[in-house]
């Protein structure tokens, strides 16, 4: 194993699992800790004992920018403590990972086979709320009941589209410096 990247719960690892590249899985594992306070205790653990570069994703739950860097700050203090060497970045999706889905609104069209956006009272859920918004959407598409058949119907198109998502872009660029690493 060259890294970890530790996230909250399994849907996580099966999102995180289909939009990262495949190339830069290699030698990767995704592992869901169960929460936040799990993920602090379990990316501590990992780069205690297998001394391996460490990320960690998780949901900021506000979008509120203070308290965000006030959680990051605390994650990595709590984690870097203990890393002496090792790499450890903190990754969190404002307000959740699942907002994702609503970067593009024209992908969310083609994955729910309908404009979301007549959706509005949806649309605005899901500023501040996307994971319960996603939610909604899925519960009135007629092609999916859960989160992990969107997540297993999405196309090469579509995870270009989702891989150019700021916070992807944080996991992708963390992982290519692992490997770049690993090489030397």
């Amino acid at each position: 194993m060259i890294a970890y990247i530790v996230c909250e719960g399994s849907t996580d690892v099966k999102l995180l699992q289909r939009i990262l590249p495949e190339e830069l899985l290699k030698d990767v594992e995704i592992v869901p800790a169960g929460g936040l306070f799990a993920i602090k205790s379990l990316a501590r653990s990992l780069v205690v004992s297998r001394q391996v570069p460490v990320a960690i994703v998780a949901d900021a739950d506000t979008v509120d920018s203070n308290v965000i860097q006030e959680r990051i700050s605390s994650i990595e203090e709590m984690v870097q403590s203990v890393a002496i060497h090792t790499p450890v970045k903190v990754i969190l999706a404002v307000p959740s990972i699942e907002i994702i889905f609503f970067e593009d609104i024209r992908l969310l069209s083609h994955l729910l086979e309908y404009d979301p956006s007549q959706a509005q009272e949806m649309m605005n859920l899901a500023k501040s709320q996307p994971d319960k918004a996603i939610g909604k959407f899925l519960d009135r598409s007629h092609e999916y009941s859960k989160r992990n058949g969107l997540i297993n119907q999405l196309t090469n198109d579509d995870l270009e589209i989702l891989r150019k998502v700021p916070f992807m872009q944080e996991i992708i660029y963390f992982l290519q410096s692992v490997q770049e690493t690993a090489k030397v």
